[in-house]
């Protein structure tokens, strides 16, 4: 579960679930997949897993910075970094 602060709400926040048992399932075909594809063999369960947790990892790091700057934005900041 995830919370985002709103820019319009002040200080209340919007509640975000994690991601369904259905959409995993499917991320983890598409790794599967395309595992296939680059390697040329079945991938292991732990291949998947790995790549699974890495692909989840990449996407809050990406998506989080993304809103952060884009809030740095709106309240006229400076990005330091």
């Amino acid at each position: 579960m995830y919370y985002y602060l709103t820019d319009i709400m002040s200080f209340e926040t919007i509640k975000q679930e994690d991601m369904t048992d259905q959409k995993k399932k499917l991320l983890k075909a598409k790794i599967s997949i395309a595992l296939l594809d680059e390697l040329g063999r079945k991938p292991t369960e732990q291949e998947v897993t790995r790549y699974f947790v890495a692909a989840k990892v990449l996407y809050k790091a990406v998506l989080g910075l993304h809103f952060e700057r884009q809030q740095q934005k709106r309240n006229g900041q400076l990005a330091i970094f």
